[in-house]
């Protein structure tokens, strides 16, 4: 009976602080999307999640509250993505990519475009099939550039199908339809639609 009332508490504790952290997510959300951004800044630090974390990343880099600050927001990032956070992931990807605020660096950046890529994100994708494709970052291999171009045209991404047509590989209807199913994002920029 005493493991029982035990394991009640023990659950119950853990409820109550998994519903604390959706509240400060939450309520970080809510403030940031009436500009309350020292407030958001609070609540999204407690809360210290994914997604929080991809916020914070965010308002470092555009000097949403604070002084902007791109290496900061990195930071903020890589948390995220260590987290599991898909376009924090990309973003890393195409931030070593390019060599903004940070050294040019193909090998890690082709580390995060696949851990975003194998999160469904559909740029990363492409990113990490072109990289495949020219060797960058990652040995030459055209059969694993096909993986992800596939992958990526199947979500409707354009130059992926262009790319495999080019390889004179069969295209995903989804990358030859007129319809785009979802936007991409450009390389280098972020995100539309954040914090999300």
């Amino acid at each position: 009976m005493r493991v029982l009332i035990s394991l009640v508490i023990a659950l119950s504790l853990a409820v109550l602080t998994a519903v604390s952290a959706v509240a400060d997510y939450n309520s970080g959300l809510k403030a940031y999307r009436m500009k309350d951004y020292a407030q958001a800044l609070k609540e999204f630090k407690a809360d210290g999640g994914k997604d929080s974390s991809y916020n914070l990343g965010v308002m470092y880099f555009k000097g949403e509250g604070v002084k902007a600050d791109h290496l900061q927001g990195i930071e903020w990032f890589k948390k995220a993505a260590e987290q599991g956070h898909a376009n924090a992931c990309f973003i890393l990807g195409t931030t070593y990519d390019k060599g903004v605020d940070v050294l040019q660096d193909r090998v890690v950046a082709a580390k995060w475009y696949r851990k975003a890529a194998e999160r469904g994100h559909a740029q990363a994708q492409f990113n990490l099939g072109l990289m495949y494709t020219n060797g960058e970052g990652v040995e030459k291999d055209r059969k694993e550039a096909v993986v992800w171009l596939k992958k990526s045209a199947a979500q409707g991404n354009k130059g992926a199908g262009k790319l495999l047509g080019v390889m004179g590989e069969e295209v995903p209807k989804a990358a030859r339809s007129k319809a785009v199913k979802g936007k991409s994002v450009e390389p280098g920029a972020l995100p539309s639609g954040h914090p999300k």
